[in-house]
């Protein structure tokens, strides 16, 4: 079961290797969650439509797809978030609520 969750977003700026341009206010956002494990990680797509970032720094979003492994989220901790290889921000959980 997919889960919503609310986060609080942190970009990367362009200097430190982030994007050159945050996304646009409504903009459908795809990037790559990377969640740490006891050897290696695994990366999974979330999504989630971008708010008016000069307003706030909270999104909420989900899993890309259902079968996703929610559990692996934790409120209080943080994530990093990619397009490709690079790093663009970092996601750190407020709260994870089921699904709608």
């Amino acid at each position: 079961m997919n889960k919503d969750f609310i986060s609080q977003i942190d970009w990367i700026s362009y200097e430190e290797g982030g994007r050159k341009k945050i996304p646009s206010e409504g903009v459908r956002y795809c990037p790559l969650i990377r969640i740490g494990r006891a050897i290696g990680y695994d990366e999974w797509s979330i999504d989630f439509i971008c708010p008016d970032f000069e307003e706030t720094n909270l999104i909420k979003f989900r899993f890309l797809v259902d079968d996703a492994p929610c559990e692996l989220l934790e409120e209080n901790m943080s994530y990093n978030i990619y397009e490709g290889n690079r790093k663009v921000a970092k996601l750190k959980i407020i709260k994870c609520n089921g699904s709608e």
